[in-house]
């Protein structure tokens, strides 16, 4: 049994952040959210942490009525998670133990100190999104926010059923393009609480890391089902060997697939957007932060959230194969190419501290593949030119991406002295170089030109 918990744990363990990011569905991530995401933690209230609401303006109702009924639902909805979030349990007595931290929606008491930050971040993202329906449509604002007060009283007494029906009646005259602005903010709403909530995950995670500096100290948060976590409950509860965590950790692989799924309809554009308001709230709470920092950072909230509500938060138009694999090398390129190396640095860290031996540098537990473009199961504008063209552009995506880094290499590696004669034999079988001396940009130069010839090549294609 001890042996089946090793084996599950330790592949279970790879960071939930990477499947989220695979696929632009996902809730916003960022690089404070993705290490927040892979401990997998539901710190706010289920119903709360899967309350998005995805408006298409081809979904069919039925009848005149079942759309009142849609509408009131929904600011019900938003009522009963802004009242969950006023009655959110914080996360225990900060103990580092994972098993100590219980989410928050476990947690038995009110902590105002742990939960005011949360609760503050929603009151400033719904204050500005309110200023933005004001300006732009007041009719529409006049509807959301007697929605949302019918609402929230509906969520504090569901057995009074007066305000559902004074939602009713006051939607069911309801014009479609107010109907759909409503809709629209409640939308939005319900995602700036989601973009608040991410950030707080983190928060909550760091707050408790910090409670006590002397024990299980780590690159990776000390909770039960992050990778850290399954380290320590095998070694302390099962007694098994470092050497045997470590040797199943380093013979472990995932692959993870990215795949355009028919149903997606969120807008790359607009996750990004939410994914920035995450990274401005962490920076708010920067030590420190001059005050024209400060409204700067506030002053760009307001201008996303502005263009959220002006945006169109769904594709109107069916996307081509190509497209859609410029979308994976998109969630490749702004979120996995820097987040899984740094992932695996943390990871040998804590391998190091916690097993007292460092990764391998030919060892990959993560991997990726693609699907698309290359699907021909349920695609019959899959063929095989699109094909082709598709393992075209993802090969000039990647060499342009290596040449980035390879660039950066270029300009930190200025060394003129002191090499291995690895490196030494191998400067030595470039014959074309200006870089005679500093042999890392001899070597690194020497690659930087193979790959302009890839990019060229690509390009010709």
């Amino acid at each position: 049994m001890t042996k089946m918990r090793l084996n599950l744990s330790i592949i279970l363990a790879i960071p939930a952040w990477l499947t989220a990011s695979a696929h632009p569905s996902s809730t916003p991530s960022t690089p404070l959210a993705s290490l927040a995401s892979a401990t997998k933690r539901a710190f706010l209230p289920n119903d709360l942490s899967t309350s998005k609401t995805a408006l298409t303006c081809g979904e069919d109702y039925g009848n005149a009525d079942d759309g009142v009924d849609k509408l009131a639902q929904v600011a019900t909805r938003l009522a009963s998670s802004i009242n969950a979030i006023a009655d959110i349990p914080s996360g225990g007595d900060g103990a580092v133990i994972a098993e100590m931290s219980a989410p928050l929606s476990q947690a038995a008491d009110i902590d105002a100190v742990n939960d005011a930050p949360l609760l503050a971040d929603i009151e400033m993202l719904s204050d500005m999104l309110a200023e933005v329906v004001k300006k732009e449509n007041p009719a529409v604002y006049d509807l959301y926010t007697t929605f949302r007060r019918l609402g929230m009283k509906r969520a504090a007494n569901p057995d009074d059923p007066t305000p559902f029906e004074e939602m009713k009646k006051l939607a069911y005259d309801i014009s479609p393009h107010d109907a759909l602005g409503v809709m629209k903010t409640f939308s939005i709403a319900l995602n700036l609480v989601n973009a608040a909530e991410v950030h707080h995950r983190m928060r909550l995670v760091r707050k408790n890391e910090h409670a006590d500096d002397t024990h299980h100290i780590g690159p990776l948060p000390m909770i039960e089902d992050s990778i850290r976590g399954t380290m320590e409950i095998l070694l302390e509860e099962d007694e098994v060997s470092p050497d045997s965590i470590f040797e199943r950790l380093i013979s472990q692989k995932c692959e993870i697939v990215l795949t355009a799924h028919p149903t997606e309809v969120n807008r790359r554009t607009l996750i990004l957007k939410y994914r920035n308001i995450s990274e401005l709230l962490a920076q708010l709470e920067r030590p420190g932060l001059h005050p024209f920092e400060r409204a700067e950072a506030s002053n760009n909230l307001r201008g996303i959230i502005a263009a959220i509500w002006g945006s169109d938060e769904i594709r109107r138009i069916k996307p081509t194969v190509q497209k859609e694999a410029a979308g994976g090398c998109a969630v490749i390129e702004s979120v996995l190419w820097d987040a899984v190396p740094s992932y695996l640095r943390k990871l040998d860290a804590q391998c190091r501290v916690t097993l007292g031996k460092k990764l391998p540098v030919d060892v990959t537990p993560v991997k990726f593949a693609s699907w698309i473009g290359g699907d021909r199961d349920g695609n019959p504008n899959c063929t095989p030119a699109v094909t082709q063209e598709v393992i075209a552009h993802q090969r000039l995506r990647a060499a342009k991406m290596f040449l980035n880094d390879l660039n950066l290499l270029y300009s930190e590696l200025a060394i003129s002295s002191r090499f291995s004669p690895e490196l030494e034999a191998l400067a030595a079988t470039i014959k074309k170089s200006d870089d005679a001396r500093e042999k890392y940009r001899r070597v690194i130069g020497h690659l930087r030109r193979r790959l302009v010839r890839t990019v060229k090549d690509c390009e010709a294609k």
